[in-house]
């Protein structure tokens, strides 16, 4: 009997170390739940061991026992976002009309990271020349400085954190004066699942550095389309914006940031 015992205790032991791989997991997790939007219905927690492509074993943040859902609806539907690991945080939507299903599941712990895009610059509007006639006077070592593509997106941290990717630091104000222009960097500051969409949230300060009230700030919705380990794709209204992971946003724009540091020790910008 007492080896009886010994065993199911060695089994608990386990099955708890498998979901947990140190209390900052555990308490992320409960982060997500206090934080919830209204009417948000995902559920977060850890993936324990036993998941596999047609079951995950998910111990929630909010406490209980581990619970299995059949993900094969799910699979089929590539609605299972990311490559699972046993410890890796999860939201999961549960299918409403059956408590065993998950319909959704997205790997949180993917998901973070740098995820960006290219763009390039455009010609800014002239008074005096056609955009056909400014191209013509550009030289193509010009053309390939000042249309060098920069790196644009976001960097999806833990607690629910965000910030833009795509500034660059400008060492003068020969910017002012250069034939091109970037689009606007987005700032982001926040991120979150809500009921299967990705919730990516703009600055909560307005143009005169005032807080904006929770309920107003903005946000970009998208529904998630692909993720892996290097690439991840969401639909924002009616175009798929793709991503790249980079290391980090620095790296991001390194290339760019160092082709800024030579436009300005040369007047090569003005025309």
């Amino acid at each position: 009997m007492k080896k009886l015992h010994l065993f199911i205790g060695l089994m608990m032991a386990l099955t708890i170390v498998s979901c947990y791989n140190d209390m900052a997991v555990g308490d992320q997790g409960a982060i997500y739940e206090s934080t919830k939007l209204q009417g948000d219905i995902t559920r977060y927690g850890l993936a324990c061991d036993g998941c596999s492509d047609s079951v995950i074993v998910f111990l929630p943040s909010e406490g209980g026992d581990p619970v299995k859902y059949n993900i094969v609806r799910a699979m089929n539907r590539q609605k299972v976002f990311g490559d699972i690991e046993i410890g890796d945080e999860l939201a999961v939507i549960v299918n409403p009309n059956d408590k065993n299903e998950a319909i959704m599941v997205f790997n949180l712990e993917q998901m973070k990271g740098t995820w960006t895009f290219q763009v390039v610059p455009k010609l800014k509007p002239s008074n005096i020349k056609t955009e056909e006639q400014i191209l013509a006077s550009m030289s193509d070592s010009l053309k390939k400085a000042l249309f060098l593509p920069r790196e644009y997106g976001f960097t999806l941290k833990s607690y629910n954190q965000a910030s833009p990717v795509g500034y660059i630091m400008k060492a003068n104000s020969l910017a002012d004066e250069s034939p091109v222009e970037y689009p606007k960097v987005t700032i982001y500051t926040g991120w979150r699942i809500y009921n299967g969409w990705l919730y990516i949230f703009k600055d909560t300060l307005d143009e005169e550095g005032k807080r904006i009230p929770n309920h107003l700030v903005g946000h970009d919705d998208g529904i998630m389309v692909h993720l892996s380990a290097d690439s991840m794709a969401a639909k924002f209204g009616k175009k798929i914006m793709k991503y790249h992971r980079k290391k980090n946003a620095i790296e991001a724009n390194r290339e760019a940031q160092e082709a800024e540091k030579k436009a300005s020790q040369k007047d090569t910008l003005k025309l």
